[in-house]
């Protein structure tokens, strides 16, 4: 999020005096009461305003936005733009080296000035907070992210966000609502996951590409994935992974990466090739930049494809990966997003 931090000064007294003589645009989205989510895997629930935009991953993840255009905004958290907001709840594992404190660590997208940490009770058990905020073109964003386990086994992530003062004039007294409404994950025993896994019957990638927009490039994703953007992977600048509720194994990534000391592609792809299995790579193109792609096998049921081009200073990394057993499904809608990747 550099080219948030970068603006957080030069925005500081043009965003404040936008702030008080107010900004004509979109209205927000209200919200037309709250329904329950309860995930049928590990047991969480929240809260969730009823007429948002929602999608979820069983045991992993339930993420609510306040529609697709507000969405869009949370891929680059652009300084203007609908006035958005989003409930966004992670599930994930906890062990000796990943705990709520290494998580909290990570899940820092702005720069340490804006945050505020406390502790907190959730669900009747103590938990961690972190509160941030700062001023863009459209007015205030508000950020509050939770963080908890019932278990020690499971770790609940809960964040909600919101851009141009919605928080404080539309949204605050419902988001109270729903923190207080969630219900933190717990370990399921192997054989209810099993079970429920074999019964779950979630949407395919839809064939109708939705574009997305990152850092100098622009993608076509399945209109029924969501979007994360992961902020720093390894040592990427920048992830974005694309999803959809039927499978976790089956994924589109871009990342980018510093290629200001390094333009040469073809070492760069030797010296990458040991994490997918020593693929060979063969020439191609990307966006219609020069490339390489390694075919590699993820795992027994999981097969990948991952693409290497530089632009301007940056590496461009485009990895897709399918299940086996729904390859028909999956692989054409992939590759016709390969197909869709444009730089900017």
């Amino acid at each position: 999020m550099k080219n948030i931090t970068k603006l957080l000064m030069l925005l500081a007294f043009t965003s404040f005096f936008a702030i008080s003589c107010g900004k004509s645009g979109p209205d927000p989205i209200k919200i037309e009461g709250l329904d329950t989510y309860t995930d049928n895997v590990t047991g969480f629930s929240i809260k969730y305003p009823k007429n948002w935009v929602k999608s979820e991953i069983p045991g992993g993840r339930f993420v609510v936005f306040t529609n697709n255009e507000g969405r869009k905004r949370f891929n680059k958290y652009d300084t203007e733009g609908f006035p958005g907001a989003k409930i966004d709840l992670i599930v994930t594992d906890l062990n000796e080296t990943i705990t709520l404190d290494s998580i909290m660590k990570k899940s820092r997208l702005f720069g340490p000035e804006v945050y505020e940490s406390a502790d907190v009770t959730i669900d009747g058990v103590p938990g961690k907070k972190l509160i941030y905020s700062f001023p863009l073109q459209g007015g205030m964003f508000n950020g509050m992210m939770f963080f908890g386990t019932k278990d020690n086994q499971k770790a609940t992530i809960l964040t909600i966000e919101s851009f141009d003062n919605t928080y404080e004039n539309e949204y605050k007294d419902a988001f109270n609502e729903i923190i207080a409404s969630l219900k933190l994950a717990i370990k399921p025993d192997a054989k209810q996951a099993d079970t429920l896994t074999i019964t779950e019957e979630a949407p395919p990638p839809s064939s109708t590409l939705d574009e997305r927009t990152g850092d100098g490039f622009t993608i076509g994703i399945p209109d029924n994935f969501k979007s994360e953007n992961i902020g720093k992977a390894g040592n990427a600048l920048k992830a974005w992974s694309f999803l959809g509720t039927r499978r976790g194994d089956s994924f589109i990534k871009v990342e980018t990466f510093d290629a200001s000391k390094q333009k040469d592609l073809k070492k760069i792809v030797e010296e990458n090739r040991a994490s997918f299995g020593n693929a060979n790579p063969v020439s191609t193109t990307l966006g219609g930049a020069s490339a390489y792609v390694l075919n590699y096998q993820a795992s027994k049921t999981v097969k990948g494809k991952v693409w290497f081009a530089i632009k301007n200073d940056k590496m461009y990394r485009l990895t897709i990966n399918w299940f086996t057993g729904e390859e028909k499904d999956f692989l054409p809608v992939f590759e016709k997003s390969v197909q869709s990747f444009k730089f900017q």
